[in-house]
């Protein structure tokens, strides 16, 4: 009896350890399973693409208006001018000093002076300003002349300022004689005080202690000026126009000084001494009967000495704008 009841103690802790085997081999499996996540969702339907709007097609570029060349000379500042002065014969002209090339601002000048004789049937000169023989080359006479003809001008004619240097002389000496001009010896500081110095800081402006000189006096030492009595700076011919004007343009400017350089590249050696820009230009213009003398708003103040030497000469004065 105690013999079977062991055996069944054996047989029931042998079923018991099967059990335990089966049950932790249930476990392993169930952990190698992987659980469903919870956040996992059904993939969403592919949208489909919106219809794009057709894109509206652009209208052809309408075709740009020609450009009117002439259209500055039929409205606005220069009509105004030729309507100040209406001529029969126009005649204007370009007058550049021959010490360099031209550059781009050139060509406005250009335009304007030749084109406005143009739209006018008009004539345009070609003047070169050889005032200034220590400046000047050959060259830039010729690339000037280049460059407005490759820009489509002819010159009507090509003078020269030092054309008339026998003629500027004449209306030196009368302007001299009429008690208009006088030789002044003053150093260029002396004469900027005289001026007011610079920007009028100086003081008050007041005339060159030669300028009451009389007349046949300066006309002497303006003699001696030319025949070689002076080298440069020792002597200049001044206009004697108004000291106590506001325009500096009228403060007894320079009318023949003495270069360094006396050598002209057309006259020689006949001259020592040499209009300026402020002579020259005005008396020019009247030689060739210019009938609008069209200038750069730079030239605005010398207006008024421009005017002022032609009436003091007692020549034809041109419209000078």
């Amino acid at each position: 009896m105690e013999h079977n009841e062991a055996k069944t103690a054996k047989l029931v802790e042998r079923m018991k350890g099967h059990s335990d085997s089966i049950d932790a081999q249930v476990s392993t499996e169930k952990a190698k399973v992987p659980k469903a996540s919870k956040s996992a969702k059904a993939p969403n339907a592919a949208k489909e693409p919106k219809p794009q709007p057709a894109k509206k097609e652009k209208a052809p570029n309408a075709p740009a208006a020609p450009v009117d060349p002439d259209s500055m000379f039929k409205e606005g500042f220069l009509k105004s001018v030729f309507n100040e002065k209406s001529s029969e014969k126009v005649t204007t002209r370009f007058p550049p000093e021959p010490n360099g090339f031209l550059h781009i601002g050139h060509s406005k000048a250009i335009a304007i002076n030749f084109g406005f004789a143009r739209y006018h049937n008009g004539v345009c000169y070609l003047r070169f300003d050889d005032t200034n023989p220590g400046a000047e080359e050959g060259r830039y006479f010729d690339a000037i002349e280049d460059i407005i003809r490759w820009l489509g001008f002819t010159p009507y004619r090509v003078t020269y300022s030092s054309d008339n240097f026998d003629k500027l002389y004449k209306l030196a000496e009368f302007l001299i004689q009429k008690d208009g001009a006088y030789v002044c010896h003053c150093t260029d500081t002396e004469i900027k005080l005289q001026r007011g110095g610079e920007r009028g800081t100086a003081g008050p402006r007041y005339a060159c202690p030669h300028r009451d000189r009389p007349p046949q006096e300066s006309l002497t030492e303006f003699r001696a000026m030319r025949d070689g009595k002076y080298r440069h700076r020792e002597a200049i011919l001044r206009m004697k126009q108004d000291i106590t004007d506001g325009n500096p343009q009228m403060w007894d400017l320079a009318a023949y000084r003495i270069p360094e350089e006396t050598t002209h590249h057309r006259t020689g050696d006949k001259w020592r001494i040499y209009p300026t820009y402020d002579f020259t230009h005005c008396l020019c213009d009247s030689f060739e009967n210019i009938s609008h003398s069209l200038c750069t708003t730079e030239f605005q103040l010398s207006r008024v000495s421009y005017e002022w030497l032609c009436d003091a000469v007692e020549v034809y004065k041109p419209m000078q704008r």
